[in-house]
């Protein structure tokens, strides 16, 4: 029996793919711990040189950053970091409060058994990455805990809506998660979304969730301010 021929493409393009990865959570994590300041711009050529890789897995992971809300692309100038605006914040935050009250009542209005093993997965995963300190992994599974929320109420529109702000909204939810003692905070905060979803009870579900995404603004803001104070 002959061995069959080995797919070269298809084992390069893993290689790439998970080289793309990499370089994308690292880059994230500089991004949100501070290394890479908000307006900075990211040299791609540099990048390349200091990994020794090629120029075009660098491109796709920024490409992928871009596309997560994390940077901006500026025609003929290249990458920066997005810098995060006190206005953008607050406005683009009461619009998502507005879209998660909704979403939670109408899920407390049509939630089933398999919709709450649906959302108690997400919880676990949350739980397990403050455990592991974990904010990237912690957002994701944030993230798909209140998609999850609004594919429950059975709305697509809804459904469509909400993507597009949560990925306007990506960095600013990456660096609030990323402040100190923030995960446990956000944690205990989602077990109370679950608790008033899983009672059924419309409006205790929608205050709830207006409630939890207000907090997270007020957070965010007030860390905009100290950091704006500290360096005047």
């Amino acid at each position: 029996m002959q061995m069959k021929q080995f797919d070269v493409g298809e084992i390069r393009e893993l290689q790439s793919k998970s080289l793309v990865d990499v370089i994308f959570r690292q880059m994230e994590g500089m991004i949100l711990s501070g290394s890479i300041q908000p307006g900075e711009r990211i040299n791609e050529s540099r990048i390349a040189n200091l990994l020794g890789v090629s120029r075009a897995p660098i491109r796709e992971a920024l490409r992928l950053l871009a596309s997560s809300g994390i940077l901006d692309t500026q025609a003929n100038r290249g990458m920066f970091v997005r810098e995060i605006k006190a206005r953008e914040v607050d406005e683009l935050y009461d619009i998502r409060a507005a879209l998660d009250a909704l979403a939670g009542e109408r899920a407390a209005e049509s939630i089933a058994e398999g919709h709450l093993r649906v959302l108690e997965k997400w919880m676990r995963e949350m739980a397990a990455c403050v455990e592991a300190n974990d904010t990237g992994a912690y957002y994701r599974a944030n993230l798909d805990f209140h998609t999850a929320i609004v594919e429950i109420s059975g709305n697509e529109n809804l459904l469509s809506i909400y993507e597009g702000i949560c990925k306007r909204m990506s960095l600013f939810r990456r660096v609030s998660l990323s402040l100190p003692g923030q995960l446990g905070v956000s944690l205990q905060r989602h077990r109370l979304i679950l608790e008033a979803i899983t009672s059924r009870d419309p409006l205790r579900a929608a205050a709830v969730l207006r409630n939890h995404t207000l907090e997270a603004k007020k957070t965010l803001l007030r860390a905009i301010q100290e950091k704006k104070g500290a360096q005047e």
